[in-house]
């Protein structure tokens, strides 16, 4: 997904997952991370809600052109270890149970705002003169308590069909243990408009069907009128014509 100099991707086992729109496939029980790649010249600051609470709280930067594949929740200020990024189905006990229904279950809410590009000083003051610009805050302002990655670890998942009736909806639990570390900087000012982009995760296909492995980039598409498969990226059976649905 892309909007706004940002681009973000869903990953299982290091493979980016393929996206319908704005919606991702996923097979319940999988540990996932998500990839976020800075396309601007300037960096930004990222936060990211998964069932609508903060996994990076103070925002996790990203510098000009960098990518990070964010795999743990960064809780009580632990940089060094966290648990991973954990899918599942949102069953009826967990409905009733004291977590129960989130509104934002389900979606990955990346939310991102750029700083300022540095200020040329003898330009800046050019264009007081001539009344081309005028200055909101300061240069010295500071955006505290946001974090970057360092590393970018690896992880793999054991992903399997579960034999229980399933629900579409899933939710984001702490997985198992990730060493991803992080460690504390400093912003300037930042540019008034925020962004934003949402991607919705599910467990189960159109056809009410469970996603039993993650459908990648590289997924060879099958046909639901002829049974045959086609190119990954095909938008139409390359045999019958048919438009291209999503199976497990």
């Amino acid at each position: 997904m892309y909007g706004n100099k940002l681009a973000a991707a869903i990953k299982v086992n290091g493979k980016v997952l393929r996206e319908f729109k704005d919606t991702v496939y996923i097979p319940f029980g999988s540990e996932y991370s998500i990839l976020v790649k800075n396309l601007n010249s300037v960096r930004t600051v990222v936060n990211i809600y998964l069932d609508g609470d903060n996994v990076v709280p103070g925002g996790l930067v990203i510098n000009a052109g960098q990518e990070i594949d964010l795999e743990r929740w960064i809780k009580n200020g632990n940089l060094s270890e966290g648990n991973k990024f954990k899918f599942i189905e949102r069953t009826s006990d967990i409905e009733n149970g004291p977590r129960g229904i989130k509104l934002e279950d389900g979606l990955i809410r990346i939310e991102h705002q750029f700083e300022l590009p540095p200020v040329n000083l003898n330009n800046f003051m050019r264009g007081i003169d001539r009344g081309w610009i005028t200055a909101s805050g300061s240069a010295g302002d500071v955006y505290k308590n946001a974090t970057y990655s360092t590393t970018n670890a690896s992880f793999s998942s054991n992903v399997s069909a579960q034999a229980q009736s399933f629900n579409d909806v899933g939710i984001t639990v702490p997985g198992s243990k990730s060493s991803q570390k992080f460690t504390e900087t400093t912003m300037g000012s930042m540019e008034i408009d925020k962004h934003s982009m949402v991607i919705k995760l599910l467990g189960e296909t159109p056809d009410n069907k469970p996603v039993v492995k993650p459908v990648t980039v590289f997924t060879k598409q099958k046909c639901g009128t002829c049974d045959k498969t086609s190119k990954a990226h095909s938008k139409f059976c390359s045999h019958c014509g048919t438009s291209l649905q999503i199976f497990a």
